[in-house]
């Protein structure tokens, strides 16, 4: 392929990417009031840390319950905190500072 070659084919993704991340606030006035959208909206958000959270706790190596304490701590501290406070930002903040702390033993438990 020649330089212009990758140059055409960069320009390409970048439109692409571009418009695919552009659409939504274009169309919002169109889509905004759809009903799909708004259970959307509400659920795929929780749904996404779900996700997450399973895979992370899922690829972890299980040889023992004692290998995902700090796993299933942090968890623990982000799922109490989102119940309690409502505050995603808070509580990912909090549970990912308890993780740290945790695996690199800097609360020596």
């Amino acid at each position: 392929m020649s330089d212009t070659d990758y140059l055409l084919a960069a320009l390409i993704m970048g439109g692409v990417t571009f418009g695919l991340r552009a659409f939504p606030f274009v169309a919002r006035g169109v889509i905004a009031h759809h009903h799909r959208i708004q259970v959307l909206g509400r659920r795929l958000p929780v749904a996404m840390m779900v996700l997450l959270t399973l895979y992370a706790v899922g690829v972890h190596n299980w040889s023992s319950p004692a290998d995902g304490r700090d796993q299933l701590i942090a968890v623990a501290v982000v799922a109490v905190l989102q119940l309690w406070r409502r505050q995603a930002l808070t509580s990912i903040l909090a549970g990912t500072l308890v993780y740290m702390a945790l695996v690199n033993d800097w609360l020596g438990l």
